[in-house]
């Protein structure tokens, strides 16, 4: 008997799930220790928010990015702006 097409894709699917979930925990140690280290350089927030807001749009990370967001609004209002307004295009 032959594999179920959509057995193969949901099997992908949730390997592909497990494998951003178990980047998660590192990617939350980034982000708290760029909040609590006080880490103001934009160019390395930035690359961080784009990550986050990618996963953000396959449904993972929001309370990270939302953190890092809320805490970037401090460094740069218009930046921050930018990053809140693709979130809100997404939602």
């Amino acid at each position: 008997m032959e594999n179920d097409p959509y057995e193969d894709i949901f099997q992908t699917i949730s390997n592909f799930n497990k494998s951003i979930e178990s980047l998660l925990p590192a990617l939350e140690a980034e982000v708290n220790d760029l909040i609590k280290s006080g880490y103001k350089e934009r160019n390395s927030i930035e690359q961080t928010l784009d990550t986050l807001l990618s996963l953000v749009n396959m449904g993972f990370a929001e309370n990270l990015f939302l953190s890092l967001l809320d805490y970037y609004k401090t460094i740069d209002e218009e930046g921050a702006a930018f990053y809140w307004n693709e979130y809100d295009s997404h939602e």
